[in-house]
């Protein structure tokens, strides 16, 4: 019992870790069409180019965890360390949707590469222009970071429509991704504290098979809304990010940027 105890401690801190080094965090469910009564499993992923390792459920790390559904929006609690992270019956038929949203962690960095590496990746070329200035030779920058993540499934026949859950920063299909025939002409918008974001880049991960995955970056138009054309049979993962200072002298750890991640998985049936 001890030795699977320290090996259960040992991931755990090994899986929390990779929070400070990965690039996207999403929700990945094990069926994103069941039937109405079947179980449904929950991964909370962590990785990169939509691969990564499957995250424990840690009750310190959840802000909220849940889902919408016909009847209405229900908590998902699961037991610390549990993964799948989360599981619940798709007791009702329509578009199901899942949130989650972290608690807020920090990142201190030594080397201003590694934060304008982020900064880059993620196209903020004001920050990165900033921090290739000389930088001192003690060089410490702390960022605050959250998640905010969703995922769409579809119970039984496609019918209802994702919405706004009141998350900090957010994306939301504007479309139902799982009505025939397949959109060609599909938007996500992205949205912080409810407000559209214009001009944010938004990266979407187009999962064919687990060795063919395609990357696309789009720059969202004066409304905050991303355009493409679905493809039948992929998996989708969008993610933005909003990196800002912190204004506040007092904040916590004395954090001077603080970063939202948004996600949106789901997934478009084959024609």
């Amino acid at each position: 019992m001890q030795i699977i105890t320290c090996l259960a401690v040992n991931l755990l801190v090994g899986l929390v870790s990779l929070h400070s080094y990965a690039h996207e965090f999403w929700m990945e469910p094990s069926d994103f069409q069941p039937r109405v009564g079947d179980k449904v499993t929950v991964d909370l992923v962590i990785g990169d180019n939509f691969e990564g390792f499957s995250s424990p459920y840690t009750p310190d790390e959840i802000a909220a965890f849940g889902m919408i559904d016909a009847a209405g929006t229900k908590p998902i609690i699961g037991r610390f360390g549990d993964m799948p992270a989360g599981k619940f019956i798709a007791a009702e038929a329509g578009l199901l949707l899942l949130y989650h949203q972290t608690t807020p962690s920090y990142e201190t960095y030594t080397k201003p590469e590694k934060f304008t590496n982020f900064a880059a990746e993620k196209g903020f070329a004001d920050v990165v222009a900033y921090y290739k200035k000389p930088q001192p030779k003690n060089f410490r920058l702390v960022e605050k970071y959250s998640r905010f993540v969703k995922s769409l499934i579809m119970v039984g026949p496609a019918s209802g429509q994702d919405q706004l859950v009141g998350l900090e920063m957010e994306l939301v299909a504007l479309k139902n991704p799982y009505q025939q025939p397949v959109s060609k002409e599909f938007s996500v918008a992205v949205y912080e504290s409810g407000v559209p974001l214009p001009r944010a880049q938004v990266t979407v991960f187009i999962r064919h098979t687990p060795r063919d995955i395609e990357k696309k970056i789009i720059m969202a138009d004066s409304q905050g809304r991303v355009h493409l054309a679905l493809l039948p049979g992929r998996q989708y993962l969008f993610d933005s990010v909003k990196l800002k200072p912190i204004k506040d002298a007092g904040s916590r750890k004395n954090a001077q940027w603080e970063s939202l991640w948004a996600s949106l998985t789901f997934a478009v049936p084959d024609e």
